[in-house]
């Protein structure tokens, strides 16, 4: 490992402050992934080894949980609290009987599912952490701040609600105005028609009857 990091800072001009092989079950040492963590804000796509350029992955650590109280805010190392039970948040013996409840969401699932609210939430924390090469602190301030911001979008709704819904009756009440007017016209129209086929009709009467007249 250590000629592996003089190889990369010779090659590619950085400071590498360390490096450790991932071990994986059923793969050889030699074919494990490798994490190299540099001095620096900028990360190239990819690195010089020994004459051939190797294209890197920015690595995104996975929220870490504490294995005692099933928190996602502290390590097991220094947390104080007693040993809870990751499937009810409850201190008990022997096997839980209790309703599934999350201790970091309080939702009614174990403290280990990985869709949990608050597990999906670190996970962004530590995304934007990577991606803006920036601390976890100034990560996890700008997601409060997005969710505030998401907050204050969320009380203006019911006011966009309640214009929809006059823009709505409007709508309606010009829909009906247009349907009486167009009934009111057709009517019209009707009584002009039978008005006008009637005298038609008297006329070709009248007509027949002189012709009928004229032949006696």
């Amino acid at each position: 490992m250590e000629e592996l990091a003089e190889e990369i800072q010779v090659k590619n001009n950085l400071d590498v402050v360390e490096t450790r092989r991932f071990l994986k079950q059923n793969l050889s040492k030699q074919t494990t992934p490798v994490l190299i963590t540099v001095l620096g804000t900028t990360i190239p796509d990819a690195i010089k080894i020994w004459f051939i350029n190797k294209k890197i992955q920015h690595f995104i650590d996975r929220p870490r949980q504490c294995t005692k109280c099933y928190s996602l805010a502290h390590p097991s190392r220094t947390c104080d609290k007693d040993n809870v039970c990751f499937r009810c948040s409850e201190i008990h013996t022997g096997p839980c009987q209790g309703p599934k409840k999350c201790m970091n969401c309080t939702g009614p699932h174990n403290a280990k599912l990985n869709l949990c609210p608050a597990y999906i939430r670190e996970k962004k924390i530590l995304e934007l952490k990577c991606q803006n090469h920036i601390t976890t602190g100034e990560a996890r301030r700008m997601i409060q701040s997005q969710n505030m911001n998401y907050s204050e979008s969320v009380k203006v709704l019911p006011a966009s609600a309640e214009l929809q819904e006059t823009v709505a009756s409007k709508f309606e009440a010009l829909i009906q105005s247009v349907n009486e007017k167009f009934e009111g016209l057709l009517q019209a129209v009707n009584e002009k028609l039978e008005t006008q086929t009637a005298t038609f009709v008297n006329v070709l009467h009248k007509t027949i009857e002189s012709i009928m007249q004229k032949h006696v």
